[in-house]
């Protein structure tokens, strides 16, 4: 009797083994695409391509990397909240994402962030106050002078509406008491090539896309939009230091998957992430980011105060979705 017992005691064992193991996700079994909602140059597409290549080796699976620019980051935010939630397709976001639901017609936008599970913010990015090399403007408050002399006279570029470079334009507006023109591109690439161009008059770009330009001498670079420093430019006052105390924006950039997808494939692609930025080759390479890589919930959390901060932000500035 005893030994049937034992058998059974067994059998019961192996069984919920063997069910613990299926219910646990084999992953990944196929190419993983990341998704980018920008034109290729920009923030987040490098920030992608670089941590691509990282999961491409630890994952044992093709990462590619998939550029969907266009309607306010909604087209790639789209293909991935309708994606099959198996940690197939994921999504690189930025700012964009916390502002669709104020930007929508009707506060009733197609896509938001609760069509996602976050996995981790993956850094921070400052940004800088540029102008053309021709520009009569030297300084931050020489600027704003010219903005106060011919009211919407004034331009300046964006990766699209509810981007970090837009709010950085109407965050300078509303605390200088100026009115700016808005006009929004695809992606960070595009909106600092028409600054370069003398297409508008300003852009508020990304560290990473507009100091090869600084030091080239191609535009000029005002003020940071951090309350610190840039590190690289670490003699270029900061718009705060400027006259405008307060003054604080940059993007961040966060990797999320479709809602539904398992908590075993979201902890194990956090968990690879924050590897990945505690390397010193990815360091390296991302050396004009803040990296950051925390957990799912304290993303979570990121976002629900960023969304707070960007509706106050585009209620400020009048924007409305393209």
């Amino acid at each position: 009797m005893r030994i049937i017992l034992l058998m059974c005691a067994v059998l019961t064992l192996s069984l919920e083994s063997s069910a613990s193991l299926a219910a646990t996700p084999v992953y990944p079994t196929k190419p993983i695409r990341l998704i980018v909602p920008f034109t290729p140059g920009g923030g987040s597409d490098i920030l992608a391509r670089v941590l691509g290549q990282y999961l491409n080796a630890s994952l044992k699976q093709n990462v590619i990397v998939d550029n969907r620019a266009g309607g306010n980051t909604l087209i790639a935010s789209e293909i991935v909240a309708h994606a099959v939630p198996d940690g197939h397709t994921l999504l690189i976001q930025a700012n964009n994402l916390t502002g669709l639901r104020v930007l929508a017609p009707n506060n009733k936008p197609t896509v938001t962030a609760d069509n996602f599970v976050p996995i981790t913010l993956v850094g921070v990015l400052p940004h800088v106050l540029v102008v053309p090399r021709n520009s009569r403007a030297a300084s931050v408050q020489e600027l704003i002078k010219l903005a106060k002399a011919a009211p919407k006279s004034l331009t300046y570029s964006s990766a699209g509406v509810g981007s970090a470079v837009h709010m950085g334009g109407a965050l300078l507006a509303a605390m200088a008491g100026i009115e700016l023109v808005h006009v929004p591109y695809k992606g960070g690439a595009d909106n600092t090539a028409a600054v370069v161009a003398g297409q508008v008059d300003m852009t508020f770009g990304s560290a990473l896309t507009v100091i090869p330009h600084i030091r080239s001498g191609a535009l000029k670079g005002l003020g940071a939009t951090t309350s610190r420093r840039i590190k690289t430019l670490p003699d270029m006052p900061t718009i705060a230091e400027s006259g405008l105390p307060g003054y604080d924006i940059a993007s961040w950039f966060g990797l999320l998957a479709p809602a539904g997808t398992p908590a075993a494939i979201v902890n194990l692609l956090q968990s690879e992430i924050v590897r990945a930025l505690a390397t010193k080759e990815i360091a390296d390479r991302l050396s004009d980011y803040q990296l950051i890589g925390n957990t799912p919930a304290e993303f979570s959390a990121f976002l629900h105060k960023d969304a707070e901060m960007m509706a106050r932000l585009i209620a400020q500035s009048g924007a409305k979705s393209d």
